[in-house]
């Protein structure tokens, strides 16, 4: 219930020398970005970014944007969410079954989404530092998208086959496979 102005008076009043407030995630913005989808409620509460960096200079406050990547967590809107489904850039597990939340890491599409949005965040804005969270994947049963498993192949320079059940039981290929899923988030 505290605006922006308030809370960071009452933060560094308090002894905080920085915050690092989630604006960014894969799919929204909570500032007026030409990358991502804005949030809807930035239409009735205004760009939050700007508002937290207005006080966040106020009050001597450092402000380092916490982006998450890869992760919509529930929070993109459902026609980007569809869209990224549509267009084959989401994580899919092991046994096939989709996964709406999560961006496929090895996705060329994807990986110029999360660099645009982080770098649309350090030109836009006199950000302290972007804080980077959730470049991981969810758990080792994702991603074995169609796209991955045409990408390891190519880093591999051979076809997998049994795909993805090789990968988690031929030793040899699944450190191959390890290497391949750091590499996506290096």
């Amino acid at each position: 219930g505290m605006t922006w102005d308030e809370a960071i008076k009452n933060l560094a009043g308090n002894g905080f020398t920085a915050v690092m407030p989630n604006m960014c995630w894969g799919g929204t913005a909570y500032y007026a970005s030409d990358v991502l989808p804005v949030a809807a409620e930035i239409k009735t509460k205004g760009d939050q970014l700007a508002a937290c960096l207005e006080a966040c200079r106020k009050y001597g406050i450092e402000c380092h944007v916490w982006k998450v990547n890869w992760n919509m967590g529930g929070r993109a809107a459902a026609a980007f969410r569809d869209q990224m489904a549509k267009e084959g850039r989401i994580q899919v597990s092991a046994d096939g079954k989709k996964n709406p939340d999560w961006l496929c890491p090895s996705n060329p599409a994807n990986q110029q989404l999360e660099i645009d949005a982080m770098a649309e965040i350090a030109a836009k804005y006199d950000v302290d530092g972007v804080h980077f969270d959730y470049i991981r994947y969810p758990d080792s049963q994702a991603c074995f998208c169609p796209g991955c498993k045409e990408r390891f192949e190519k880093v591999l320079g051979k076809k997998v086959d049994g795909w993805p059940q090789a990968v988690m039981k031929d030793e040899k290929l699944r450190a191959a496979w390890m290497d391949f899923r750091r590499a996506q988030i290096t």
